[in-house]
């Protein structure tokens, strides 16, 4: 069809078609016709309808967004004030955007997506603040798989990492996020010290020197020494270790520093290889550690 020809139809064109005897008759039979009852859609009840299903949409949009799990089960992603979580196939990855946001907000998140998980707010040192201290789990992992955290950089908000974790873990596991320490308050550090390893002190090592040599140091950086005695004991064929806090009194001079970490604002750890009057190494005995002390 030419929309141009149609254009040019006159309505003296038309004159006279209803006239027609085929045409009386149709209009007769529409007019004698009984006619139906029509049924009227309101526009008002239209437009409403309408409202209720673009509110029903944005809900369901909302609620994938922040990760609920509409049809049941955990979720597979979550996002709060506090911090996003995505689960994957093989880990979580976890990006804190509010490390000052209540602990509750934390453990919103990671239950949301299946994980048991208590969350602590611990005293850490200048560089840990905001970061995700763990995945602790007191009562030992005995489980399929493997856990652990690995911090991602670069990383667009406070902290980023990846978690390790299976997501049907039955057992308690607890997380710190670390917060500014107050002046002298303990920092919370992250796993222990290995017997050859941390230097607390920019520009210089510790490592192999005796107690009495970087003693000298901390006093001239206008620090406290605090001690701790690094034991070996065999354990199932191989060698394990512990680190047992002692005072002053307990140290010799010529005793050889094994690696050293900060305590506090103002006091650095010297962990410390035992010399030979020592006397046998104790049995380990735990101490209370940050995630078992009560909120």
């Amino acid at each position: 069809m030419n929309l141009a020809d149609l254009a040019r139809v006159r309505d003296k064109d038309l004159a006279g078609e209803a006239s027609a005897p085929e045409t009386r008759t149709l209009m007769h039979a529409i007019m004698s016709e009984e006619r139906e009852p029509v049924t009227v859609t309101r526009p008002g009840r239209k437009v409403r309808r309408g409202l209720v299903l673009s509110l029903a949409t944005m809900a369901t949009v909302a609620a994938v967004a922040v990760g609920i799990g509409l049809v049941g089960g955990p979720a597979t992603s979550y996002a709060n004030a506090a911090v996003s979580i995505k689960k994957t196939d093989g880990y979580f990855s976890v990006n804190i955007t509010d490390p000052t946001a209540d602990r509750r907000s934390f453990e919103e998140a990671f239950r949301a997506v299946g994980l048991k998980v208590t969350v602590k707010m611990v005293p850490t040192a200048p560089s840990d603040v905001g970061k995700l201290i763990g995945p602790i789990v007191p009562g030992g992992f005995k489980w399929h798989g493997s856990i652990g955290t690995q911090g991602i950089t670069p990383c667009s908000s406070a902290f980023c990492a990846k978690v390790w974790m299976p997501a049907d873990f039955p057992g308690r596991v607890v997380f710190g996020i670390g917060r500014p320490a107050k002046p002298g308050e303990p920092y919370v550090g992250d796993g222990p010290v290995a017997p050859e390893g941390d230097e607390a002190l920019s520009g210089y090592t510790s490592h192999g020197k005796t107690v009495a040599d970087v003693r000298t140091e901390l006093s001239r950086r206008g620090l406290k020494a605090g001690y701790r005695l690094v034991w070996q004991y065999p354990d199932d064929g191989g060698i394990s270790w512990f680190d047992e806090a002692v005072p002053a009194s307990r140290i010799k001079n010529d005793w050889i520093v094994a690696s050293t970490r900060f305590h506090s604002s103002d006091t650095v750890d010297l962990y410390v290889t035992p010399g030979k009057d020592a006397g046998p190494a104790p049995s380990p005995h735990p101490e209370p550690q940050w995630y078992d002390m009560p909120d």
